[in-house]
Parts: structure tokens; C-alpha cells; sequence
């Protein structure tokens, strides 16, 4: 009795293990760790059963939110792999699944569109563009300094007003007029830190202008 309990008990443990090595499993990665506002990253992974044809839904978890929505559905090609292009809005967590499978959660920065407008001498306007409200955020206007090798702020401005686009395609563009005074040509531009950008967005810089 005691040799068909071991032996029973050894083939049940062997049936769990044939049966955990042949679950499928799923892998996702991003082809950059972050993205330009407006910009596509790329997500691609595999199916470890190696089959095409298989449908695998890719789930995001954007700044700001607990639930997740569906960013995209794509089929399997050769080798179980796939891949799809998104524009994160702000910084988001993707997972992809094919029936019970699921992969390891991926996240994804994004970098403001942040842009320095000469609008005449010593008057400029900073615009932010991005998916989530940055309005009541601070901006730098700073100058380079060919002495010292650096960045210098000259002037710190909140973003004030705020014009909201179109529903088919989400995006807020905030933004601030001022005037400074720069010796002329000099090299100038906006900064916005990780404390005033975060939690959905990273620190960025503009273009560059000469003053």
C-alpha cells in the first residue's frame, strides 16, 4: 500500500510539472524606455507555444489611472512573434495577454513637447505640449553661459493658459508669455524639471534660440 501511494504521488507531481512546463508564456518589450510626446515606441514580444495566427491584446495603465484599457489587438506571424507601434500619452505600463497568458508589465516614459517662441526682442512664449494638463507648472528660461560652460536660469514662469484639442486626438498645449532681457545671440531655452513635469512626464529641455 505504501509503494502505490509513493508511486501515485510521484506521478501526480510529475503530471503538475508536465502540465506548468507546457503553459504558455508571453513576452513584451519597448523598443526605447521613453518617447517624445507625439511620438511612437514600438512593442514587440513572443508566444513561447511559437504559433502564428494567435491573437495577443495589449492592456495600458496610463499616469493617473488604476484601470487599464485596450491599446491594441494584433496576430501572431511566424514564431509566435508580434509586434505593434503606440504614442503614449504620458508615461504608461503596458502587459500583453493571449487567453491565460500574461507578460511581465512594461512601462513607458514620455518627455513633454516643450517649445521656446521668439516673438520679438526679450519677448517669448514657452509652450508645453502633452496628454495631461501641465497648467500651474513651472518652467525656466535660461541662458548659456560660454564663461562658466552652463545652463543659467534667468527667469522662472508658471504655465498660465491652457487650450485643449480635439477629442479624436487628445492633447493640451499650456503655455506662458514673457518678456526677458538676454544679451543679444545668446543662446537660450526652457527647462522643465522632474519635479514640476512628474509624476507623468519627464524632465525635458527646448529648442534652442538666440536671443
Amino acid at each position: 500500500m505504501t509503494k502505490i501511494l509513493v508511486l501515485t504521488s510521484i506521478m501526480g507531481a510529475a503530471l503538475v510539472g508536465a502540465a506548468t512546463a507546457a503553459a504558455p508564456s508571453l513576452t513584451l518589450t519597448s523598443s526605447a524606455p521613453a518617447v517624445d510626446f507625439g511620438k511612437p515606441v514600438t512593442l514587440s514580444g513572443a508566444l513561447s507555444t511559437q504559433k502564428s495566427n494567435q491573437a495577443v491584446t495589449l492592456d495600458a495603465t496610463a499616469c493617473g489611472s488604476t484601470k487599464s484599457t485596450k491599446a491594441a489587438t494584433v496576430r501572431t506571424t511566424a514564431n509566435g512573434a508580434y509586434t505593434t507601434p503606440v504614442s503614449p500619452q504620458a508615461a504608461t505600463s503596458y502587459q500583453a495577454s493571449n487567453k491565460n497568458a500574461k507578460s511581465a508589465m512594461v512601462a513607458v516614459s514620455v518627455r513633454p513637447l516643450l517649445q521656446l517662441v521668439k516673438v520679438a526682442r526679450n519677448s517669448y512664449t514657452a509652450k508645453a505640449t502633452v496628454g495631461l494638463s501641465l497648467k500651474g507648472k513651472a518652467v525656466m528660461f535660461q541662458r548659456y553661459s560660454k564663461l562658466r560652460k552652463r545652463w543659467i536660469q534667468v527667469k522662472r514662469m508658471l504655465l498660465v493658459t491652457e487650450t485643449v484639442g480635439p477629442a479624436a486626438k487628445p492633447l493640451v498645449v499650456d503655455s506662458v508669455s514673457f518678456k526677458a532681457k538676454v544679451a543679444k545671440k545668446t543662446r537660450v531655452r526652457l527647462l522643465i524639471s522632474a519635479a514640476q513635469a512628474g509624476p507623468c512626464y519627464l524632465s525635458v529641455g527646448s529648442n534652442v534660440l538666440r536671443a
